[in-house]
């Protein structure tokens, strides 16, 4: 992929960096090797190498190399915004048009991917398959994916984004699906999905045999349950006959003896009419009796309510008649404290207003305080400021070109002489903050002596408070019993009334009493005189024997008819299950021919699965992998040789042996020091290391990846990998990118750096500063 034209518009990086709405970039007549793309920070450069590739992500912002890891809508300013790329790719020209529309209510984007044609014409990618490029994020990625690959390999090997993860840092999943695309075996996993899918269709099909299995195996309990019902039921059956038949002698035996009963009731008919009449007499005396139980509890209820009354009214009345000096006292005493009252509520008045002033300036003092540690921020910033633009504009004496005519041009001075002009406006300021200070200094000891009076007019108001509220409580009682001299004369008559009252009950409540136990004993003497009378006359009576046996005959009755029921529903239930027996019998006669079909399709499905794993990551691929990895060590090597000598060389390892003895796949780096004689994990290398062995690494896969592709990429993009390496692993990193040029046959490479002397060394240069004035 080589990127030919670039225009970008209502981009964030562009507006504020270069100040402009739009920018184009004319990439075509660059000249081969390295192009370093200039500027200061902020100016835009990474905006600009975020989108010289035609994926719909600018990749040092998003969380994954994928669409759905990334968002423009962050990093687009204005209504409508544009991308505009045209790029050559195997002989082919492409255009990616992306067209944002942000109304405020609603967001549209749309992604379109054109080829040019002989006739000079764009017209859209269109797939085998059928799917044209219409704008659709999908379809814009699958039609960019036919022609450059995955984003995820492109942004591993060809273009190096700021924050990008390290490839040590990759899991085996993730590194195995890389490989796989890197290494043209995609068509391998794509047969391992088809298997896995040819075995998900039969797992269907397979589940649904199982299902009919399980049923008739359900149907197989349900039948030996029926067999077992119908053998309940037969012993049932039995047990029924057997008690209906006990049941008819018994009720032969029972009308036997009744008929003996009713002979000998009709011999004693006279004598049981008068027993009835005693039995009823005694009845009606013991209703009689807990009636006047009853009646006596009601009326001692009613007494006991009116002593409790005429009790409490004694009560009051002697205490009130107990208060008498102390209401007599009240009137001359309250008028006193009323008066005393007044004269404390005065002095309240005069002390809250005391205290008022002395909050207001409190709060005033309180004020003044914040306000002079604002100013003391301010003041600190102020000067650091002042401090920072002077050591700006003193840059501007001492760089070399200071005298000649270029000094007062030189776009790398503009920030020292506009600091310059900035300095004495700044100091102005300073002084104007430490005149203001001073004046809130004094302000605020003025307030001081006001505040140490504070505590003691608040403790004053508090207890004028508390005092006038202990004469207001002494008011409202004394006030209260000065009420109760009018009550004083009534209440002497109205305790001799009540007392009267209270005698009168007693003597009620002796003569209930002695009413009451009258009553009971005339109503006990004639219960013991009926009592008396049917015992003298010594008859028996049957009228409850023989009613005994009329019930106990129809409970037998009633029982020989539920037995005819039970045995008539036993047969129907029986004739019933005997028919679902044989019908369920002849389903289950096709259950053996159907646990073969199904143990069948089990093993066709395991062979599916089988081969759907071993062309998968875990077999071919991981195998091809396996086989890949020393080619890609030795490439990088021979870089890390030529570029930063023989210190440090790397060993790819794609398993890893357990304590079992077992080997697991797994993907590691570990790096030889040669110095130290020693192999490391290359997660705990420094700094600057991690950057020189990981873009060897980097682009030790693109080399491999250019060197059996049939349409391989001819730019290389990185941006701002140098920054933690030293001067001289500067210079090695820029041998480095030649000679991944030379040997991968790259036309170009496109780099940021913020070091002078690597972008001296550059073929090329896009100096945004400049291109922001065009």
């Amino acid at each position: 992929m080589r990127p030919l034209k670039l225009t970008l518009t209502g981009f964030h990086g562009i507006r504020d960096g270069m100040h402009r709405d739009t920018v184009t970039l004319d990439l075509a007549g660059l000249p081969p090797g390295l192009i370093a793309i200039v500027g200061p920070n902020g100016a835009g450069k990474t905006t600009i190498m975020d989108n010289l590739h035609p994926y719909p992500l600018m990749p040092s912002h998003a969380t994954k190399m994928s669409a759905d890891g990334f968002s423009y809508w962050d990093h687009l300013c204005a209504p409508r915004a544009e991308k505009d790329l045209e790029w050559e790719h195997g002989g082919k020209i492409y255009r990616s048009a992306f067209a944002f529309r942000n109304t405020g209510k609603s967001r549209k984007a749309e992604y379109y991917l054109f080829e040019k044609a002989a006739s000079g014409d764009w017209k859209p990618v269109q797939l085998p398959n059928g799917t044209v490029s219409d704008g659709k994020a999908d379809t814009y990625g699958q039609c960019l994916e036919a022609v450059l690959g995955s984003p995820e390999a492109f942004f591993t090997s060809v273009f190096s984004a700021q924050n990008r993860r390290a490839l040590a840092s990759y899991q085996p999943a993730e590194i195995k699906r890389l490989l796989a695309e890197l290494l043209g075996i995609e068509s391998l996993r794509e047969l391992s999905a088809k298997s896995s899918e040819v075995a998900k269709v039969l797992t269907r099909s397979l589940e649904a045999l199982q299902r009919e299995a399980l049923m008739l195996s359900a149907k197989r309990d349900t039948a030996s349950a029926m067999a077992s019902e119908i053998r309940d039921i037969d012993g049932a059956l039995n047990a029924a006959r057997t008690q209906r038949a006990d049941h008819l002698t018994s009720i032969g035996k029972l009308e036997q003896e009744r008929a003996t009963l009713a002979a000998k009731q009709a011999a004693s008919a006279g004598t049981e009419a008068r027993l009835r009449e005693l039995h009823q007499r005694r009845r009606e005396l013991g209703v009689r009796r807990e009636q006047l139980i009853a009646d006596d509890r009601t009326a001692a209820g009613r007494l006991s309510l009116r002593k409790r009354e005429a009790d409490d009214a004694v009560a009051t009345h002697s205490s009130t008649l107990k208060q008498g000096d102390a209401i007599r006292d009240a009137d001359v005493r309250r008028d006193a404290v009323q008066i005393a009252l007044g004269g404390k509520q005065a002095d309240l008045v005069q002390k809250q207003k005391e205290l008022a002033e002395a909050e207001a300036v409190a709060a005033r003092h309180a004020a003044v305080t914040v306000e002079l540690r604002g100013m003391e921020q301010r003041g600190s910033v102020a000067a650091n400021l002042a401090k920072t633009l002077k050591a700006q504009s003193d840059v501007m004496d001492t760089v070399p070109c200071s005298g000649q005519a270029m000094h007062a041009q030189c776009p790398l001075l503009a920030q020292a002489r506009e600091a310059k002009g900035k300095y004495a406006t700044q100091m102005v300021e300073v002084g104007l903050l430490r005149t203001s200070y001073r004046a809130k200094q004094d302000a605020a000891k003025l307030m001081e002596a006001s505040l140490q009076q504070l505590p003691a007019l608040r403790a004053a108001v508090e207890s004028h408070q508390r005092e006038i509220a202990a004469d207001n409580q002494e008011l409202h009682r004394l006030t209260a019993l000065a009420a109760k001299r009018p009550l004083l004369e009534a209440a002497t008559a109205a305790l001799d009334k009540a007392r009267s009252a209270l005698a009168a009950l007693q003597q009620e409540e002796i003569e209930r009493k002695s009413r009451f136990d009258r009553d009971i004993q005339e109503i006990d003497a004639q219960l013991t005189a009926a009592q008396r009378e049917m015992d003298a006359m010594a008859v028996t009576d049957v009228t409850g024997l023989i009613a005994d046996l009329d019930r106990r005959i129809v409970g037998l009755k009633e029982a020989i008819s539920e037995a005819d029921g039970r045995i008539e529903a036993s047969i129907r239930r029986q004739s019933s299950l005997a028919t679902d027996l044989d019908r369920l019998q002849a389903e289950l006669s096709s259950l053996a021919a159907l646990e073969g079909r199904v143990q069948a399709l089990s093993d066709e499905i395991a062979q599916w699965k089988l081969l759907a794993k071993g062309l998968g990551n875990d077999g071919v691929i991981a195998l091809s992998i396996d086989d890949a990895g020393p080619a890609i060590t030795a490439i990088v090597n021979d870089l890390l040789l030529a570029c930063y000598g023989p210190r440090f060389a790397i060993a790819i390892q794609t398993q890893t042996t357990l304590a079992s003895g077992e080997a697991r796949e797994s993907f590691s780096i570990a790096v030889l020091d040669a110095d130290s004689n020693s192999s490391k994990e290359f997660a705990v290398i420094s700094g600057g290391q991690k950057v020189w062995i990981n873009e060897c690494l980097t682009r030790g896969i693109a080399l491999y990846r250019g060197r059996d592709a049939q349409q391989p990429f001819r730019t290389l993009f990185t941006d701002e990998a140098d920054g933690p390496l030293d001067p001289e692993r500067k210079r090695a990193f820029m041998k480095m990118k030649r000679e991944v040029l030379r040997i991968g046959g790259y036309e170009r490479e496109f780099f940021i750096s913020q070091t002078p002397d690597l972008v001296d060394e550059a073929d090329g240069v896009i100096d945004v500063v400049a291109l922001a004035l065009q």
